[in-house]
């Protein structure tokens, strides 16, 4: 698919986060929230986003996201003109990407999918769908990530707004 999105990307990390209405659209919740956040004009909600990512083969209310690496949000990132990368990294790793760039990530233990907005004083702040699921709300600390990892994170190094003043 061909890119509709032709104009520099701008970022957000501000964009509101709304509550996801069903178990399973996690990642569907954080894909959006980064579209709206990038100024992306497709799949910008829970439902748009869960039909972008391909329902039931690639994310279904058995299993939610079926790629717990995260390549299929790659994928539609990078065919709305967002270009992105994913790998399973390590909590310094994931830090210092959050200081530079907006990610997504989802947590293999944790069983759950978040935009990360950006990182600061040793904190991962975050646009969480589902706030108070296994104990984070909207902030994320070493000890939570490695707990509830591995965490596969998908990354968008494209921004020239950040990090927000």
């Amino acid at each position: 698919m061909t890119s509709r999105f032709t104009a520099p990307l701008t970022y957000d990390p501000l964009e509101p986060q709304s509550a996801q209405t069903a178990d399973w659209t996690c990642s569907a919740c954080s894909l959006a929230w980064l579209n709206r956040a990038l100024s992306i004009d497709m799949a910008t909600d829970e439902y748009s986003a869960v039909d972008y990512i391909g329902q039931p083969t690639h994310i279904n209310s058995d299993y939610g996201l079926m790629d717990a690496s995260g390549g299929r949000l790659v994928e539609c990132l990078g065919e709305q003109g967002a270009p992105a990368w994913n790998g399973w990294f390590t909590w310094d790793t994931a830090f210092a990407l959050a200081c530079e760039m907006p990610l997504l990530i989802g947590g293999v233990g944790w069983n759950h999918w978040v935009g990360v907005r950006y990182a600061a004083d040793y904190h991962l702040y975050l646009a969480n769908s589902a706030p108070g699921w296994q104990g984070v709300g909207q902030e994320l600390v070493q000890e939570q990530y490695d707990a509830l990892g591995p965490m596969a994170v998908v990354a968008v190094p494209l921004l020239r707004n950040f990090p927000p003043s």
